[in-house]
C-alpha cells in the first residue's frame, strides 16, 4: 500500500510534507494523525506533529483483494468483448442473490471502464443490511468472481434500489452541515465510524473548503473522519456526533441528525 509520513510544527504542515512526498492531492488520500504535536511550555516538552497519508486508490484495491480467491469458482466463462463484462457481472449477481433467496430485476452496463449493476425489486432491505454492510459484502464477492473469470481486476459497482446514490447524497449533506457547525463553534467534530469509501466522500466533499480541514483517526472498523477548523491542530478535543441515520432500505428517506 502506497503511503507516506510527514512531520511539521502543525498537522497542516505535516500534511503538506506527506502530500509532496506522495505527489498527490488532498482529496486523493486518507489521513491518519499519528501525533498532533505540542508546543510545550516555554519550549520544553514540545513535539512535532506527525501524519501518515495513504492513497485512497491503493486502499480500494486492497479492499477488493482482501477476500482472496474464495468463492471465485462460481464465475462464468472468461469475458472480454464489449458488453460481455456487463453480462458476466449480471449473471454473477443473479446467481448469488437467487442463492440467497431474493427475486429481483438485475441490470448491468459498462460505464467509464467500470460495470454498474443495479438491483431493483420488492423487500430488498435485507440485501442492503445495516449501514450497507450486506451490500458491501455482495459487492466484494462479485468483484472477486468477475476478476477471477477475466484474469484481471474489473471494477464492478453493485447497487440496490439506488442505495449508494442516496447514501452519497446523505453523506455530502452531513459533511456540509457539520462543517458549518465547526465554523460556528471553532471546535472539531468527530463523525461516526465509516468505511474507506464513505470517508472518501466526506474528504472529497470538503476538500475545497478553505476554512475546514478533514482527517481520519482510529483503526478499522472504528476509523472515523474528524472535521476541524483549518490552521493547525485544535487544543479542544473533537466533539462526537450523535448517531446519524443513513438510508438502509429502499423505502426510507435519509434523516440526518441536525448538527
Amino acid at each position: 500500500m502506497k503511503s507516506a509520513e510527514g512531520s511539521g510544527r502543525t498537522v497542516e504542515e505535516a500534511i503538506r510534507e506527506a502530500l509532496r512526498i506522495l505527489g498527490a492531492r488532498r482529496e486523493d488520500v486518507d489521513l491518519m494523525v499519528l501525533d498532533e504535536g505540542s508546543r510545550g511550555v516555554l519550549g520544553l516538552g514540545s513535539r512535532t506533529a506527525r501524519v501518515r497519508l495513504t492513497l485512497l486508490s491503493e486502499m480500494e484495491e486492497d479492499d477488493t483483494a482482501a477476500g482472496g480467491a474464495a468463492g471465485a469458482r462460481a464465475a462464468a466463462p472468461a469475458a472480454e468483448a464489449t458488453g460481455e463484462l456487463a453480462q458476466l457481472a449480471q449473471r454473477t449477481v443473479i446467481s448469488l442473490i437467487e442463492a440467497m433467496g431474493f427475486r429481483a430485476t438485475v441490470n448491468a452496463e459498462e460505464e467509464g471502464g467500470a460495470v454498474q449493476v443495479s438491483i431493483t425489486g420488492p423487500e430488498l432491505a435485507p440485501l442492503i443490511g445495516r449501514r450497507g454492510q450486506t451490500l458491501e459484502a455482495l459487492d466484494l464477492l462479485v468483484n472477486l468472481i468477475v476478476a477471477h473469470s477475466c484474469g484481471r481486476r474489473v471494477p464492478v459497482v453493485v447497487d440496490v434500489e439506488r442505495y449508494r446514490e442516496r447514501r452519497r447524497e446523505t453523506l455530502e449533506e452531513m459533511a456540509w452541515r457539520f462543517a458549518e457547525r465547526v465554523r460556528r463553534t471553532g471546535r472539531p467534530v468527530a463523525l461516526r465510524p465509516m468505511s474507506s469509501a464513505e470517508r472518501r466522500i466526506i474528504h472529497t466533499t470538503l476538500a475545497q473548503d478553505s476554512g475546514i480541514t478533514t482527517h481520519s483517526e482510529g483503526e478499522d472498523p472504528e476509523r472515523r473522519v474528524v472535521i476541524a477548523p483549518r490552521g493547525g491542530a485544535s487544543a479542544a478535543p473533537a466533539e462526537p456526533t450523535p448517531a446519524a441515520r443513513l438510508p438502509e432500505s429502499p423505502p426510507q428517506t435519509p434523516d440526518e441528525s441536525t448538527p
